[in-house]
């Protein structure tokens, strides 16, 4: 008698990168190198991975993805692009409806800050946001782009809240982490929900040593303030194709 062997079905994830200005291109590209992902159910079914600029909210509703990368860029500039678009729909309005539905979302840089409830050195006026992730985000707490640098980090990937569960957590050690001009979270709301994955000593000008989040995971909602993008290394974006695809699993 043969063997019993799993099960493996062709199906689709779909991923929608927001392509109103920034590093979108290199998400695509990233999200491209993956090209299958795998469900963990006892019956293997066997996902390829579908990913699309999407520029407007018609964009998004043709693709209708399981899940949106919001890339690094210029936050401000995206959320002026995002009011105007030629559809006459707000993609942000839509996208906080999207995030209120349960679908995954991952912002980089700029994106994070775009996710966040509570931006300290906004520009004169503030700026419009997606919100949904209860931190208190610093624009350009880095620097400027001179000031701009790579370093290795260890990030605490988690599928789930128990944290206890080591099924729940994959450990990414020695990730490469580019910082432009980048964000850093310095404190969170809500401490019950959000998630610290990753974070950073930073050695001050004047010699003192601060520690702040680089990445968080609140529910549905992904932040990193690096660019994983910009990388060969495209662990982080496996791990939210297969957070995706579990909530799709979840949902249907």
């Amino acid at each position: 008698m043969e063997p019993l062997i799993n099960i493996i079905k062709e199906n689709q994830i779909k991923i929608g990168v927001l392509a109103l200005q920034g590093g979108f291109k290199e998400h695509v590209e990233m999200i491209k190198s993956i090209k299958h992902c795998f469900s963990e159910c006892e019956n293997k079914y066997k996902y390829s991975i579908i990913v699309e600029e999407v520029k407007s909210v018609s964009d998004i509703k043709k693709l209708n993805p399981h899940g949106m990368i919001l890339p690094g860029g210029e936050s401000t500039s995206m959320a002026i692009i995002a009011a105007s678009n030629n559809d006459g729909e707000n993609i942000f309005t839509f996208l906080k409806e999207y995030i209120k539905q349960g679908n995954y979302v991952w912002g980089t840089c700029a994106g994070s800050i775009m996710l966040s409830n509570f931006v300290d050195g906004q520009k004169i006026g503030g700026q419009s946001l997606i919100g949904g992730l209860d931190v208190l985000i610093s624009r350009n707490y880095f620097g400027r782009q001179i000031d701009s640098f790579e370093t290795k980090i260890n990030l605490n990937l988690k599928y789930g809240k128990n944290n206890n569960n080591n099924n729940n957590l994959i450990l990414l050690e020695n990730f490469e982490a580019i910082f432009i001009r980048a964000p850093a979270i310095l404190d969170i709301m809500d401490k019950e929900n959000v998630e610290i994955i990753g974070d950073y000593i930073v050695t001050k000008k004047d010699g003192t040593k601060e520690k702040v989040i680089t990445a968080v995971k609140q529910n549905n909602i992904i932040a990193s303030v690096f660019h994983p993008e910009l990388t060969n290394d495209n662990r982080f974006h496996k791990y939210f194709v297969q957070l995706v695809l579990k909530n799709h699993l979840i949902q249907k």
